[in-house]
């Protein structure tokens, strides 16, 4: 999902789905940390990211029909060497065609030849001698199974990375699988692209505000960052919202790589991006692991929680219905295709399987209708379907991920007691620096939760 900016600086296509910090959501975890020290409580502009058209991310294409490729392989000019492609589909006189490494390009059949060679996919240490010759020069690699990793992050985050891909890859597999999917498995290495700072990432392509992660369906990469700037505010919330991103985004590069989504294909968004969020969901225990297809995704489930809090009241079917026929979603529209989703998976089984495997069958460029595919399968009902998945959620366990992290008591003694609560380590040097003027004694304590600081903070204020 996109925000068109311009991109052609150089000849890396644009990302063809992309994965952002939920803004909405953000800016209510920042304005509780600001009101819980006393300061100044702001909201955060909401956006709104779209979809990429092919042009977009970068294909030169013709307005024409498109037409599929039946597997037909050419030999073509890669960088003055002459490799076997497949063509992927065909628009007018261009093929657009894989590349042995996985990347779709863009060529007019002139500079084609149809052959009868094999077509052989590179290999990892192929694809990771190229990238680390050329623009992610000084980074190291590891290998897996299925995954190439380039990273110049802290090993610590690229463990944590590959141990969510090792193991969510094969859960999400066998489940499409038992759904009666033709799925196989990736005809390339997936390669996961992995910068140290937000700044190198930024640099490295120019991308709408608060995007974190993205999956670039033209490279076939996933690209991600290690230091967010949320880390200087709330750590612990950072490295939930980064596992999280990791997860979703790598749920875009497994569908994609193994026959569930074609390659160009463009999915009704809700869907999209609630299956990814359904598929993905992470948690932070004694260590970072994927909690399996269709479990509680704690972040979306607190951003809907919080959203109905707010207001009172349902939409009479409106938030499902402006979700569903969305061509561009915000914060609120992630959560809310997640909890349709989640619903959808549980209580309107056959027709979600029958849905998906329909997904699994739109053609690259094919042009779908959202709101009448989904009236299809699950009919208009909005207004009932809006209170039968808000009852749904009501019914699932779930841990408040706000709540839930670690929140420091700083203690001020002085000519009487005062309490300070807040989950930022930063913020919380700074109450040190400013509460020990004047002679006041200051001590801190950290707890588990919101709940444990807050009952400990009232009983040292009674002088217990």
């Amino acid at each position: 999902m996109f925000r068109p900016v311009d991109l052609r600086c150089d000849s890396d296509p644009k990302p063809i789905f992309m994965k952002r910090i939920s803004i909405k959501f953000l800016a209510l975890v920042l304005l509780g940390i600001a009101c819980l020290v006393g300061e100044d409580c702001a909201v955060a502009e909401e956006r709104q990211f779209p979809q990429a058209t092919p042009e977009e991310l970068g294909l030169v294409l013709p307005v024409a029909p498109t037409r599929p490729g039946n597997q037909r392989r050419v030999l073509v000019n890669d960088n003055g060497n002459l490799v076997v492609g497949i063509v992927h589909i065909e628009v007018g006189d261009r093929y657009v065609i894989l590349m042995p490494d996985g990347q779709l390009t863009s060529k007019k059949m002139t500079e084609t030849t149809l052959t009868d060679r094999p077509f052989v996919a590179a290999t990892k240490d192929e694809i990771a001698e190229e990238l680390t010759n050329g623009r992610f020069k000084g980074f190291r690699t590891r290998t897996t199974k299925r995954y190439l990793y380039v990273y110049n992050t802290s090993d610590a985050f690229a463990l944590a990375t590959s141990r969510i891909m090792e193991t969510m890859y094969p859960g999400l597999f066998n489940f499409c699988r038992r759904q009666k999917i033709a799925v196989h498995d990736p005809k390339f290495p997936l390669v996961i692209i992995m910068f140290r700072t937000q700044d190198e990432f930024e640099k490295y392509r120019s991308m709408p505000p608060g995007l974190v992660a993205y999956y670039n369906g033209l490279s076939n990469h996933v690209v991600m960052y290690e230091q967010s700037k949320l880390t200087e505010v709330a750590p612990e919330l950072a490295f939930k919202q980064s596992i999280s991103t990791i997860a979703h985004e790598g749920v875009h590069q497994i569908l994609h790589n193994i026959g569930v989504q074609q390659r160009l294909s463009r999915w009704p968004l809700w869907f999209s991006e609630g299956l990814a969020e359904y598929f993905a969901p992470t948690e932070l225990r004694r260590r970072v692991r994927w909690k399996g297809v269709g479990l509680v995704n704690d972040l979306r489930m607190h951003e809907i929680r919080e959203y109905y809090k707010k207001q009172g009241q349902f939409t009479d079917g409106k938030l499902l219905r402006n979700t569903v026929e969305a061509t561009q979603l915000d914060s609120l529209g992630y959560a809310t295709s997640w909890a349709l989703i989640n619903y959808l998976a549980k209580h309107k089984r056959a027709s979600f399987y029958n849905y998906l495997r329909r997904a699994s069958e739109i053609e690259p460029m094919e042009s779908v209708q959202p709101g009448s595919l989904f009236r299809e399968f699950f009919g208009d009902s909005y207004e009932k379907l809006e209170v039968d998945v808000f009852n749904h959620l009501r019914s699932q366990r779930y841990v408040d991920p706000i709540a839930n992290q670690t929140h420091y008591v700083l203690m001020i003694l002085g000519q009487q007691r005062e309490i300070v609560i807040t989950s930022s380590p930063q913020q919380l040097q700074k109450l040190r620096r400013e509460k020990s003027r004047g002679g006041r004694r200051i001590q801190i304590k950290a707890f588990p939760n919101r709940e444990t600081a807050q009952i400990a903070g009232q009983q040292w204020l009674r002088g217990r």
